[in-house]
């Protein structure tokens, strides 16, 4: 928030956009956005000639034709050009600026007093009329049809529906509608998923999925894991290691006390290939390839980047939790190292279209633009193929 007026938004550019908004100072505890709301806003829109698309959990019940359950909200996605004078309408309507701590010029919510809550992301096409900035909405994932109270309504496309609930805990309101999507387009639940509904079978509450003990991400803290790591990202099944090799990878681990004290920069620094590994029960399945770097784009020449090179599984390379949580280990132990920027190039273009659900998500051995979207990278340039980066807070 800003600090001068914590009921304002800190960011300047969002700050003037909603300039002519009042902030709702006591937001509704019980927000519903119930469908008379909905379609009132959505035919306000089309006869202003004001293109959106829904989102969330309406965007599930557009895709089945009827409501499933009670929403807080309505997630709409927007061209930003249209976006001031679709507000002019949401002014008008009683609507207000809602503060919210992660909040951008390209997402916030807006609050009536009646406890309506209008969620808004708003995106930048380029003159080919791909989506470049704002909330980058990957390929056609924008063209789905759908219906809401009888009118016909643009949605997010099933299949990007059901991506855009993957990588994160999950409770049992979004499986259910991920099975409703999944059970009417006849797509494939996915593996998180399919773990969840075992669960069930077997008896378990319903409750919040989130990626298993079994599962962590670390740096390698052995000989046995270095060579577990190189034997991933090479598709090698070595045994063994050079005695010489091994030495020099423990000299390096017998300078710490505790071998989790260990760096990326310091297997890079001792010649080795530097990264990190994703194990299942002690055995490594995934692993990540990061290099260090100066940044040559910053003034400070003590600051260091990491460019994450290779990224690659043994198993369950379908499951797009698990790629998630190695891209964000990875980041994490580099923000340890003294990283202060990530950057990759992911093979894919997030404004092409592409399978929303690919069986694999270590396409080129470095992972979709979209996963890299959701783990907090932005695009560096204004190009298709651009390279992505995350920098540390």
């Amino acid at each position: 928030m800003n600090r001068l007026n914590p009921l304002r938004p800190s960011d300047p550019e969002l700050a003037e956009l909603l300039a002519d908004f009042a902030t709702r100072i006591y937001p509704c505890e019980t927000p519903i956005m119930d469908e008379e709301e909905v379609t009132r806003v959505l035919q306000l829109a089309e006869i202003a000639g004001i293109p959106v698309v829904v989102d969330g959990g309406w965007a599930v019940d557009a895709l089945l034709g009827w409501q499933t359950r009670e929403h807080s909200d309505l997630d709409l996605a927007i061209n930003q050009q249209y976006l001031p004078r679709f507000l002019n309408i949401l002014r008008r309507m009683d609507y207000q600026y809602l503060p919210r701590g992660d909040e951008w010029l390209h997402n916030f919510v807006l609050e009536n007093g009646a406890g309506h809550q209008i969620d808004l992301h708003s995106f930048v096409r380029n003159n080919k009329g791909q989506i470049m900035g704002g909330v980058e909405y990957p390929g056609d994932s924008l063209t789905g049809q759908g219906r809401i109270a009888g009118i016909n309504v643009g949605c997010i496309q099933p299949e990007w529906l059901v991506d855009f609930h993957l990588g994160y805990d999950f409770d049992h309101q979004d499986y259910q509608d991920v099975t409703y999507i999944c059970n009417l387009f006849k797509l494939q639940l996915p593996a998180e998923y399919r773990e969840y509904a075992l669960g069930l079978y077997e008896g378990k509450e319903p409750g919040t999925w989130q990626l298993p003990e079994r599962f962590s991400v670390r740096v390698p803290q052995s000989p046995a894991d270095y060579l577990a790591f190189t034997n991933i990202l090479e598709k090698s099944t070595r045994e063994n290691m050079t005695p010489e090799l091994q030495a020099v990878i423990l000299e390096l681990l017998e300078k710490f006390e505790d071998p989790q004290d260990v760096s990326l920069k310091d297997f890079q620094d001792a010649g080795l290939r530097s990264g990190v590994i994703l194990v299942e029960d002690q055995r490594a399945i995934g692993a990540c390839e990061v290099i260090f770097s100066t940044d040559e784009d910053d003034t400070n020449p003590g600051n260091q980047k990491c460019d994450i090179r290779q990224i690659s599984f043994v198993k369950q390379a379908d499951h797009s939790s698990l790629f998630l949580a190695l891209l964000r280990g990875a980041v994490r132990e580099a923000w340890k190292a003294g990283a202060s920027r990530v950057e990759a190039l992911p093979l894919d273009d997030i404004t092409q279209p592409r399978p929303a659900l690919p069986e694999r998500y270590d396409l080129g051995e470095i992972g979709f633009a979209s996963i890299f979207a959701r783990a907090g990278f932005k695009r560096l340039e204004t190009l298709p193929g651009s390279r992505w980066g995350v920098v540390k807070k």
